[in-house]
């Protein structure tokens, strides 16, 4: 799960930067896999996250 939040930041256009923290070099390669999960996420790939996690209209 953390890979693909790392990658929806990569692709959303209103995330400037993405920072991740790591303790252990083991850390930091997990966090680097989330580069394989990007290309991945199509544009309908995104629009479904961003349905998911939209706010329920009341």
């Amino acid at each position: 799960m953390s890979q693909l939040a790392l990658a929806w930041c990569v692709k959303n256009p209103h995330v400037s930067t993405v920072i991740t923290g790591a303790s252990r070099p083991a850390q930091v390669q997990e966090n680097m896999k989330a580069m394989e999960v990007v290309p991945q996420l199509t544009a309908d790939v995104m629009a479904r996250i961003d349905t998911v996690l939209s706010p329920a209209k009341a």
